[in-house]
């Protein structure tokens, strides 16, 4: 019995989102907690807002919306 995870895409969390669900779908992607993935995401803003905000929104246009 295979109870590895066959599923490798990023997609947008629907059911826990704060905003899209970009960082909650990229955390469940790479197994991280999600406050953590918030928290980064936060912090590259306040450094480099032009660039996180434009890879959040082509994220939030791109990327599916899944209910995991």
């Amino acid at each position: 019995m295979n109870n590895f995870k066959t599923q490798r895409g990023w997609y947008k969390d629907s059911l826990n989102k704060k905003i899209s669900g970009v960082c909650s779908g990229l955390a469940r992607r790479l197994d991280f907690p999600v406050w953590s993935t918030r928290l980064v995401t936060i912090l590259l803003f306040i450094s480099f807002p032009f660039a996180v905000a434009l890879g959040y929104f082509i994220a939030h246009c791109c990327l599916e919306e899944r209910a995991y």
